[in-house]
């Protein structure tokens, strides 16, 4: 499938990368399918792009390369709508807020998108009475990550898994 996107041109996305938000995405109720678009330049963000929407592209991030405790709590009802996949077959991505100030930039570490990577279903959870906060300061943990000072940047699936939608 080929999109014409504002930010990436034109690209060509397989099937098999297409998540499906059957729920849609708070906020953009015209986007269901996206698909996740790494890119050198921008690690260690990922951009999630709409498929319905080409000028619509979240940044994204690995909450655990950033926060390697983080915890997030799911209910049942939530892991038996994605499918009741194990814990190595979840990956979990926070939005990022990156202002032109990216000193401020920030991630929602109360709502975390959810991707179950056998069968692309996808989810925003928001966590009640969460530890969380919803605009967490990142710009110090990412300057020390790119610097390669935190140890914890991760390869493979999971939780831990960077673009493997």
């Amino acid at each position: 499938m080929k999109i014409n996107t504002i930010r990436f041109g034109e690209i060509d996305i397989a099937e098999e990368k297409i998540l499906t938000f059957e729920k849609g995405l708070p906020g953009f109720n015209n986007c269901f399918r996206f698909t996740i678009i790494s890119s050198d330049e921008t690690d260690p963000f990922l951009w999630m792009q709409s498929l319905e929407e080409p000028d619509i592209a979240l940044a994204v991030i690995n909450p655990f390369r950033l926060f390697p405790d983080y915890a997030p709590i799911v209910n049942e009802t939530d892991l038996e709508y994605l499918g009741n996949p194990s814990d190595e077959d979840i990956l979990a991505l926070t939005v990022a807020v990156i202002p032109v100030k990216y000193e401020n930039m920030t991630t929602n570490l109360v709502a975390p998108i959810l991707i179950n990577l056998k069968n692309n279903q996808a989810l925003q959870v928001i966590m009640e009475n969460s530890q969380y906060q919803i605009k967490q300061p990142i710009f110090e943990r990412v300057q020390q990550l790119l610097a390669g000072q935190d140890g914890q940047e991760a390869e493979g699936g999971g939780k831990d898994a960077g673009s493997d939608a």
